[in-house]
């Protein structure tokens, strides 16, 4: 007898065991909930999420880290060695990505989507290079 596949060429694995944890995680909810639509909830959210990350470049997401600081843009830039124009840029992307008007709104987001640390008590503390 043949082997039986259930996986597809054209769905990474990573998105196939992703797609049926939350699965899983929706009908155990839907199980201790009473909730049917649970699992259709679940899956929905976290696709939401993913293909939000995604998203991201690279450029934003350096950008990303130094918004929870207290640097202008233009000591972010001089940070990671970028115009303040392209810093601007990346910030309105990740607003717009993150359904945010402000800075203090991305950082409350990005913290919300796991994209950055939760705060702590002191702040984010970043080991930024030293001005010398």
């Amino acid at each position: 007898m043949g082997n039986i596949s259930y996986s597809s060429p054209d769905i990474p694995g990573t998105y196939q065991v992703w797609v049926a944890t939350a699965f899983l995680l929706g009908a155990i909810a839907r199980e201790t909930f009473g909730d049917p639509n649970a699992a259709g909830r679940a899956l929905l959210h976290h696709t939401a999420d993913a293909r939000r990350l995604e998203g991201l470049t690279h450029g934003e997401t350096r950008v990303l880290y130094y918004l929870p600081s207290n640097l202008s843009a233009r000591e972010i830039a001089g940070e990671l060695y970028l115009s303040v124009n392209t810093v601007k840029t990346h910030q309105r992307h990740l607003y717009r990505k993150l359904g945010a008007c402000s800075r203090t709104q991305a950082v409350e987001q990005a913290r919300a989507l796991g994209l950055l640390a939760p705060s702590a008590a002191g702040g984010l503390v970043l080991g930024l290079r030293s001005r010398q």
